[in-house]
């Protein structure tokens, strides 16, 4: 990853967490890292804990960002997303998981899409 994508990486997820703070969400943490993922942001939305994925772009791709958050990615989401309910002995919480994509217009205009319950746990 270059500086260049990793710049709009930090831009969107500063984006995304002012976005939900705004929705009346209660930010809990941070690029929490397990062993074998990381979750973006971690937020609280009334009774649920929100893992969210961040996918900031530059220009309008194709296809969806949900889409881009591929097998791994979800496996790795999910990894993290247990460790992080098992250091802080969170139980019987409702949890989902979001996608919050950034796209950034060239005059610098940022649009906001939130996909709530991107995908979920089989």
């Amino acid at each position: 990853m270059g500086l260049e994508s990793y710049q709009l990486g930090v831009k969107g997820e500063e984006a995304a967490e002012k976005y939900l703070q705004q929705q009346g969400y209660q930010i809990l943490e941070k690029n929490f890292h397990s062993q074998q993922g990381e979750v973006d942001i971690i937020a609280r939305d009334r009774d649920f804990i929100v893992f969210v994925e961040v996918k900031s772009y530059s220009y309008r791709s194709y296809g969806s960002p949900v889409g881009a958050v591929r097998k791994a990615k979800k496996q790795s989401l999910i990894h993290a997303a247990q460790t992080y309910l098992f250091k802080n002995k969170i139980q019987n919480t409702y949890c989902r998981f979001d996608v919050i994509a950034i796209f950034t217009k060239y005059n610098g205009q940022r649009i906001i899409e939130h996909y709530r319950d991107a995908f979920y746990v089989s």
